[in-house]
């Protein structure tokens, strides 16, 4: 579970670092480093080569330094290019099968350990089961 928290974590910070990279100059320093201003060396290098993206200084033949994910930063700052707008992404939770209860009911419905009970004989909302939590190892009840 670690590994995953950890993986998550680094790809949020490349995806909150991107909006400064995409404002900020990329240094490509003598050696062929790229550092956007989420490096640890952004303030220390004084001899670079400016670059106005990191996908511009990576194209000049640079590279990121360790710890630095290409992936995450071109895939960040192509959606900080393209704005964010809630709209993309629907109206809310998806009823795909049209049984009356959504993804967000369908989702617990497999996951819980017992019968989960609904708030209604319509059986589209569910109210309580038995989970146990990835994250603290807590059983929960409550939905």
């Amino acid at each position: 579970m670690f590994g995953k928290a950890v993986a998550i974590s680094v790809v949020l910070t490349a995806v909150f670092s991107i909006q400064q990279v995409s404002a900020d100059l990329i240094e490509k320093t003598k050696s062929g480093i790229c550092h956007p201003p989420a490096s640890s060396y952004y303030d220390r290098t004084k001899s670079y080569a400016a670059f106005d993206s990191v996908n511009a200084c990576l194209a000049a033949g640079g590279r990121l330094s360790k710890g630095m994910y290409s992936n995450a930063l071109s895939n960040a700052s192509a959606l900080a290019e393209a704005g964010y707008s809630r709209d993309r992404f629907g109206s809310g939770w998806a009823d795909a099968d049209g049984d009356c209860k959504n993804s967000r009911a369908e989702a617990p419905i497999g996951q819980s350990t017992t019968q989960v009970w609904f708030a209604d004989e319509r059986r589209c909302r569910v109210v309580t089961g038995r989970w146990i939590s990835p994250f603290t190892g807590k059983v929960i009840h409550n939905a």
